[in-house]
C-alpha cells in the first residue's frame, strides 16, 4: 500500500518493519518476533532471547507547495540489542547493506542512515546487555 496523508503513521511504520523483517536473525530461530514496537519485558515467560530490535517512527511536516502537497520526513529509530557485540555488528551490517540497495524502500524519496557507537546497559537481573542506535531518515512529497 502507498503511503498517503490518511495511513502517514500506521503505513511509514509498516514500510519499515517490512524492511527490518528481511534482516536475517543471527541466532536462526524459527518465526522468532525479534522486532518490537517497544521494548519487550525480557524477564517474561515470552520473551524469546536476545538480539531483537526495538523500531520507532516519528513524522514530521516540513513544507507546503502550491499543489496542495507537502514534504514528509519520516524518522525512523532502529535500535538493536543484544548480549553478544557481534550479533550487534552483523544486524547493523546487513541493515546498512540491505537499505543502501535502491529496490528497498522506495515509496521514499530521498534516504539517509545514521548510527550511534554501541553502548551498554544492564537488565533488571543485572546482566550487562548492549545497544546500537540506527537513525533513518526519510523524505517524501505527499
Amino acid at each position: 500500500m502507498a503511503i498517503n496523508n490518511t495511513n502517514l503513521f500506521s503505513e511509514s511504520y509498516n514500510s519499515v518493519e517490512t524492511f527490518l523483517k528481511t534482516i536475517t536473525d543471527p541466532k536462526t530461530r524459527f518465526k522468532v518476533n525479534w522486532i518490537h514496537a517497544s521494548m519487550p519485558n525480557v524477564n517474561g515467560a515470552s520473551f524469546e532471547g536476545y538480539p531483537f530490535m526495538t523500531l520507532k517512527m516519528n513524522t514530521v511536516e516540513d513544507s507546503k507547495s502550491f499543489d496542495n502537497t507537502t514534504q514528509k520526513t519520516f524518522l525512523a529509530s532502529i535500535i538493536v540489542y543484544s548480549d553478544q557485540a557481534t550479533d550487534i555488528e552483523e544486524v547493523c551490517d546487513e541493515i546498512s547493506e540491505t537499505f543502501r540497495t535502491e529496490t528497498n524502500l522506495t515509496e521514499f524519496g530521498s534516504r539517509s542512515l545514521e548510527a550511534s557507537p554501541i553502548d551498554w546497559t544492564l537488565d533488571q537481573r543485572g546482566k550487562k546487555i548492549l545497544f546500537r542506535e540506527l537513525r533513518l531518515e526519510f523524505k517524501k512529497r505527499i
